[in-house]
């Protein structure tokens, strides 16, 4: 752990200046516009319409970030942003998951009154399920950050003689499209909500993967079952649980339980804490996310591989693949 000196401090605090400055630039469309050219300010603000006093301080502290080069006046793109940020290949823009990261910033900005008063007793119907742009935005981003650790997981997971598998809350189906090629003759469905669909369904396609993949309607937190059929040699649910109360995590296990064939595995994925809940870092920090905008948080493996116990799995064996990833396995 670095030393708390007070430049890090200072650091920690203002750190929300340089996220919303590379937030809001990606959400303008700032970084596609310029793309592979040279623009001034007023070329920017004119062609996505907005302030150019504005639009030029702040490409001017993009600069500053590392993010723009300029030179006689004309901005560019630094290579990683014309990489990350203006690129539209979904195996390396990040610019999905930033402009979700930009929709979370009004309800971080609530977390002194949540401290205060706890989590709120009614809250809105969720924009990632119900808004489209939201949900877009945080599906593609889940691709965007999701497609690698789909190669990491299917390196660690057994998928010798998988056939039938189901991806619960699957988003836009990268763990189906990577695990297909180590699984040559396995079908699957993914299931989601309904924006969740349409959007897993794109990605398919793009992947030329509409034999072997389909993607479903199903509420999967909110029904009593999953009505995606059954007799599944695998179930797998990948960073899922952590946004659900306990009962409703608990009881997905249970529906996901019923699904799978006698001798059918479970694959949990999660972003968990360890047992005594003192790291790693990022999903200690995750919590807080969970606790400002769900009614979920992050879960242990203790207490994942209870709930399998207690849902009817044996077998149950956990392990810790990365900071953010331990997997749970189980059998029917």
């Amino acid at each position: 752990m670095p030393e708390i000196t007070p430049d890090r401090l200072m650091m920690m605090a203002g750190a929300f200046q340089n996220s919303k400055i590379l937030m809001v630039a990606n959400e303008l469309g700032i970084f596609k516009y310029i793309g592979d050219k040279s623009r001034t300010p007023a070329d920017v603000a004119k062609a996505l319409m907005l302030d150019t006093e504005a639009t030029g301080m702040l490409m001017t502290a993009l600069v500053g970030l590392g993010l723009l080069t300029m030179k006689a006046g004309r901005y560019a793109n630094s290579p990683e942003s014309a990489k990350y940020l203006a690129s539209d290949d979904p195996e390396q823009s990040l610019s999905c998951i930033i402009r979700h990261m930009n929709h979370m910033y009004d309800g971080w900005a609530g977390l002194d009154s949540i401290v205060k008063k706890g989590r709120p007793k009614k809250r809105q119907p969720s924009k990632i399920l119900h808004d489209r742009k939201h949900n877009r935005d945080f599906i593609c981003g889940m691709f965007e950050i999701g497609y690698g650790s789909a190669k990491k997981l299917a390196e660690v997971i057994d998928l010798t003689g998988v056939r039938k598998v189901a991806d619960i809350g699957g988003g836009p189906a990268q763990y189906p499209i990577v695990f297909a090629e180590k699984a040559p003759d396995a079908t699957f469905v993914v299931a989601d909500y309904p924006n969740t669909v349409k959007v897993a369904r794109e990605y398919i396609k793009k992947y030329g993967m509409s034999k072997r993949i389909k993607a479903v309607d199903c509420a999967f937190f909110d029904v009593a079952e999953l009505g995606i059929g059954d007799d599944y040699d695998l179930a797998l649910l990948s960073q899922v649980l952590h946004a659900a109360s306990d009962e409703k995590a608990k009881g997905l296990l249970k529906k996901t339980y019923d699904i799978l064939k006698p001798g059918g595995r479970i694959v949990v994925n999660e972003n968990a804490m360890d047992d005594d809940r003192m790291g790693p870092t990022p999903p200690m920090v995750f919590a807080v996310n969970m606790l400002v905008g769900t009614e979920g948080r992050v879960y242990t493996p203790k207490e994942l591989s209870a709930w399998l116990r207690e849902a009817g799995f044996k077998g149950i064996k956990a392990r810790r693949v990365h900071e953010r990833s331990v997997v749970v396995e189980a059998v029917k």
